[in-house]
């Protein structure tokens, strides 16, 4: 499990969740959007040393 974070474009953390795999935490990523207009908007998924980095849809 991991956790993963979605902001929005003015870089406001916008939702926050623990989820088991990076397939389900893109499904909701693209659920948790105010639109559908992808530009601006992030993934993050937190690491071992508390950073936040880029969340692939790949494991």
């Amino acid at each position: 499990m991991a956790n993963y974070r979605v902001l929005d474009p003015t870089a406001t953390v916008v939702a926050t969740k623990t989820i088991d795999s990076a397939q389900d935490a893109h499904q909701w990523f693209i659920e948790t959007k105010a639109d559908n207009d992808p530009l601006g908007w992030r993934l993050e998924v937190q690491h071992d040393d508390d950073s936040w980095n880029f969340a692939s849809d790949s494991d």
